[in-house]
């Protein structure tokens, strides 16, 4: 594929779009503005809920859709609504936070565009975050709740998916198993402790050949850009897929082009070669 006949880039935000303060870095802004002028869709693609998503980014008018939850939703940011939901169906949501309640781990349900989270899980979380660029992402991404069951109580709310903590990776192992024996789930795990739990099927590589089809872009025509292993099945589904200088070594082996890092602007210096 010629990098000069992309008609869609796919940009996860985090370690990617985003520098190590959570900002655009200079001239990003730009660079993405005339990527759309010369016809090219700019499609950020994350792991964040809706609301976690940067207003900055939402501003951007070379942004039309917003891929959230590792694709268990595609938003269109003008009305913001979901154009695609896959979704845990509540009965199965119900069992997981069974399951994950016998286990010593700290976890929170996402759906709604946020991600609740009990009271304690939140000071926890915001003790750990206070004074980071992580602290205005998860205080303006969460919703405080007494009880997970109150919000599932309503059989219409399904979960996008299960954030995880574990004290190690014994733990989240032995956890992955049990929770594999309901069928059709599927996981993502995140260094040595964090896990994400989906429905099967639910990934960023499917969710970027759904906008595909919806804006009528071959899946072949796109660039995907990614840093950790969540973005690996996107990649391989892109036309070109570009991983971060920074990127998961897992994730490399994935990519076609090695890009600078998120904190040089490694996502806009290949985007510049499309404004050529």
């Amino acid at each position: 594929m010629d990098i000069k006949n992309i008609k869609l880039a796919a940009l996860d935000l985090d370690g990617t779009l985003l520098a190590d303060n959570k900002l655009l870095c200079e001239g990003a802004r730009e660079v993405l503005e005339e990527a759309k002028e010369r016809g090219i869709h700019i499609v950020p693609i994350t792991g964040r809920p809706y609301k976690g998503v940067p207003d900055f980014i939402k501003s951007l008018s070379s942004v039309e859709y917003i891929i959230t939850s590792n694709g268990a939703q595609i938003i269109e940011k003008k009305s913001e609504k979901s154009i695609f939901s896959y979704t845990i169906s509540n009965r199965k949501s119900k069992k997981i936070m069974e399951i994950l309640r016998s286990f010593p781990c700290l976890f929170e349900p996402f759906c709604d565009g946020v991600g609740y989270t009990e009271k304690h899980i939140y000071d926890f979380y915001l003790s750990n975050f206070r004074g980071t660029p992580l602290e205005e992402y998860f205080t303006s991404s969460r919703v405080i709740c007494n009880d997970y069951n109150e919000i599932f109580r309503d059989a219409s709310k399904c979960a996008d998916e299960f954030f995880v903590s574990c004290p190690d990776e014994k733990t989240r192992s032995r956890l992955m198993e049990k929770v594999n024996e309901l069928g059709s789930v599927q996981f993502c795990t995140h260094r040595d402790r964090f896990l994400e739990i989906s429905e099967r099927g639910t990934d960023k590589g499917n969710a970027l050949r759904i906008i595909c089809k919806h804006l009528k872009v071959d899946i072949n025509e796109t660039i995907a850009f990614g840093d950790g292993e969540n973005d690996i099945l996107l990649l391989e589904a892109a036309g070109i897929g570009v991983a971060m200088g920074n990127a998961e070594p897992p994730l490399k082996k994935h990519a076609d082009i090695i890009a600078k890092t998120n904190n040089a602007n490694g996502v806009c210096e290949i985007i510049s070669r499309l404004n050529r």
